[in-house]
């Protein structure tokens, strides 16, 4: 009875079953890889995507700071010409003083030539 059951102890499959049994596991080693293929992809596709984000607004903060220094600039030479203008004008204030004095007819020598 021992032998009987040491013998069935040792059952083989048969080629069909075998067969059937190594197509699984390649079937399931295959599904496997492609979830990991497609989990790679995605990881890869993510970190582009971060990438881009990041150079795209490192750019519009570059540009950023261009346009402020250019606007800066520009009120900068716009504040200059207005004092400069404004400084004129104090000092055309005084010389149309001076010249009013200066064209301003000397009555008295007016008068002596008169007579």
């Amino acid at each position: 009875m021992k032998k009987k059951l040491a013998k069935m102890g040792k059952l083989r499959l048969s080629p069909n079953e075998e067969t059937m049994l190594l197509k699984e596991e390649y079937d399931r080693r295959r599904k496997l890889r492609l979830q990991q293929v497609r989990e790679q992809q995605k990881y890869i596709a993510l970190q582009i995507r971060q990438k881009v984000k990041q150079r795209r607004e490192e750019q519009l903060h570059q540009l950023e700071e261009a346009l402020r220094a250019e606007w800066q600039k520009a009120q900068d030479q716009k504040m200059k010409a207005l004092e400069e203008l404004y400084l004129s004008s104090l000092r055309a204030i005084g010389e149309g003083h001076r010249q009013a004095k200066e064209n301003e007819p000397d009555l008295e020598a007016l008068a002596k030539q008169a007579e």
